[in-house]
Formats: C-alpha cells, structure tokens, sequence
C-alpha cells in the first residue's frame, strides 16, 4: 500500500465512481489502517556503564500473554527468532515503510544497581534514526530526541516521550540507553514493569505527510 494521491475538488464539479474511490474510498481505507507498529521491552540487565547500550525487544506476538506487540504493515517490526538475538542489535527496530511525519514513543522501566538515596540517577534514553550499524554509541550518535526517566525508587526509573519526526521510507528507528551513576543498569525488568500501567514497549505511528 502507498499513500493515496490527495486530488483538488473543483467547485460544481461532477463525481463518478472511479472518482470516488480515489478521492474517498482510497484515502479512507489508508487513513483508518495507518503505518503503526509497537514492540514490548525484553528483559536485559547488567548493561554497563558509561556507554550506550540497544534496547532489546521481542519480535512480534513473542512476549507473552497478554499480546499488546503489533504492526499495521508487513515489515515494520522484526519477526524472526533470528533477528533478536544479543548479536543482532540493529534487529531491534522499526522500519519505516513510506514517508510521512510519526510519533515516536517509548516507554519504560530501568534498574539500577546503585541506590541514590535522595539523588537523580543519571541515565538517558537516545531515539536513532537511521544510525549505523550495530552499537549503541552508534544510535546515540543518530539521536533525534533524548529522554530522561523519572527516578521512581532509589534502584528504579520509570516513564513514558513522544516526539514527532519526518521520516521517509526505509529510514530504521531504534533505541539506546546510557547510565553514569551506577556500575550496572537493567531494562524492562517484569518485577518492575508490571507496577506500570503500560509496561515497557517502543511505538511509532503515521501522523501525516511530511
């Protein structure tokens, strides 16, 4: 599917049926099945600090019951076992399938291994565009937007972003996460996860046209 061409209307003007598929028709079954997609957060701990590290999550329909992992159009989230392994971080992404504005969301739960008392936690979450392959450095350096969790507990962090970005097709969205403040961090923790309301998961949605 492609966005549909959006036709001028001329005033008086006569409508025929081919007309009205394409100027109506068409232009409603795209806007009411939108490029979307979501994938829930999979458990990682132990990701060092000082450096950026991807952000895993299962493939589509994988994480368990209940399934809130989904995509509008073939292709927009990882499928295969194979693809999500620890060696294949740039698996871990939305493929963009035609061009347009999206929001971007991500959400989610940290661990730490240091408890900070009163003190912030110095972790941050980096959405990538387009960034090379492979590492987390390499997404923080594609950055579009940087997110800073709230520190819920001294050993946890939790919250929810969104930001708008003109995408085109083909571009790959992805997620990288960097913690100063403590030795070690963990990601999508289900102990912690499920005292939120929408858990740990990443989302893009079509919004309009660029």
């Amino acid at each position: 599917m492609t966005i549909p061409a959006i036709e001028s209307w001329a005033p008086r003007e006569l409508g025929d049926a081919p007309m009205m598929n394409r100027r109506v028709g068409d232009v409603h079954r795209f806007l009411s099945n939108r490029p979307a997609a979501r994938m829930v957060g999979m458990k990682r701990s132990k990701l060092p600090q000082g450096s950026y590290s991807v952000l895993p999550f299962y493939p589509l329909g994988r994480e368990g019951s209940p399934v809130t992992s989904y995509e509008t159009w073939p292709g927009m989230v990882p499928v295969s076992k194979s693809d999500w392994t620890t060696g294949q971080d740039t698996a871990w992404q939305f493929l963009v399938p035609v061009d347009g504005r999206y929001r971007i969301t991500i959400n989610g739960s940290f661990t730490t291994d240091t408890g900070l008392e009163d003190l912030r936690h110095q972790l941050t979450v980096e959405i990538g565009v387009n960034p090379a392959a492979g590492t987390g450095d390499a997404v923080a350096a594609a950055s579009v937007d940087t997110v800073t969790p709230a520190q819920v507990t001294n050993f946890t962090l939790s919250g929810g972003h969104s930001t708008v970005q003109r995408l085109t097709k083909g571009s790959k969205v992805q997620f990288a996460a960097k913690c100063l403040s403590s030795p070690a961090f963990g990601w999508a923790d289900d102990a912690v996860s499920q005292q939120y309301t929408f858990g740990s998961f990443a989302e893009i949605r079509w919004v309009g046209t660029i």
